[in-house]
């Protein structure tokens, strides 16, 4: 086996449709902890949105958060490493942003705020963001009118809105703010029985992705990039599945992703990660 760590996105990779970690995928976790890999999440979720899910995964070490913008502790929740967005950069996304139909949000560093979340701009939170923090218990703050110094340690800006207007409103940001920002989109986690189908805009500090978050674990460890390995399924994704040494996307995955990857799993309802997996350990990945 010519890899040493192992990064595993969560929704539609190691979750299955439902939010749970199947056995099956528990069980090659354990059995590649063995062989002497490192696993470790790679996610867009914020610590706390995931922890309760990663809990079903025992003995991890850091993980990657707010999609490489946090690496944090995952037992205890401290950060260990996170790039914030320059302060006078989110004020003016909020003001560039705060006239959409729906409410700006943005994620901060929570051990330094005090919170996981700051609602602002003029719009209205939508019912699948007020959704997400009931289930996932985020910290949210309301601040409508909020000052720089008031946007300290905010790692990244986001928004929830239709699929028919995200990539208009993405489109006009990456004009706005070139090299100011990274930003991409893609579909949220979906509130059960949802009317219409919810997308996010998420905005990070210029170079910020999931390889920029797991670059700097592999480097405390003294690991290269051909000896990583990584799983995932959206656009979030690209950046890990482009630079690592092993990419493999879902077959659920979107196509951009299967076309950054050099092999193909099956999907998230059959136990995908645990298939992917044991092609690494055997030595045909």
């Amino acid at each position: 086996m010519n890899y040493r760590l192992l990064a595993i996105d969560l929704d539609g990779t190691l979750l299955c449709p439902e939010g749970k970690v199947s056995p099956e995928n528990l069980h090659a976790i354990a059995k590649a902890k063995v062989a002497g890999l490192t696993v470790v999440p790679c996610t867009g979720r914020g610590w706390r949105e995931a922890h309760y899910v990663l809990e079903q995964v025992p003995d991890l070490g850091l993980g990657i958060f707010v999609t490489g913008a946090a690496i944090t502790d995952v037992s205890t929740g401290t950060t260990k490493h996170h790039t914030a967005i320059d302060p006078q950069t989110v004020f003016d996304l909020v003001d560039f942003l705060k006239n959409e139909p729906q409410a700006v949000l943005a994620y901060r560093e929570p051990n330094r705020a005090g919170h996981d979340y700051l609602v602002t701009g003029h719009g209205e939170l939508t019912p699948n963001s007020q959704w997400w923090f009931d289930f996932t218990g985020a910290v949210v703050k309301e601040n409508r009118t909020p000052a720089v110094d008031d946007l300290q340690h905010t790692l990244r800006v986001g928004m929830v809105a239709p699929g028919s207007q995200v990539p208009g409103v993405l489109e006009r940001v990456n004009e706005q703010f070139a090299d100011r920002v990274e930003a991409h989109a893609f579909a949220a986690v979906q509130s059960p029985d949802p009317e219409e189908a919810v997308y996010i805009l998420e905005v990070f500090a210029p170079g910020v992705d999931k390889w920029h978050g797991l670059s700097w674990v592999a480097d405390q460890m003294d690991i290269g990039p051909e000896q990583v390995a990584v799983i995932g399924d959206e656009i979030n994704d690209l950046a890990m599945l482009q630079a690592a040494g092993c990419a493999i996307a879902m077959d659920n995955a979107v196509d951009a992703a299967k076309q950054h990857a050099a092999y193909i799993t099956k999907r998230n309802d059959d136990h995908g990660v645990a298939h992917a997996i044991d092609q690494i350990l055997h030595g045909h990945w």
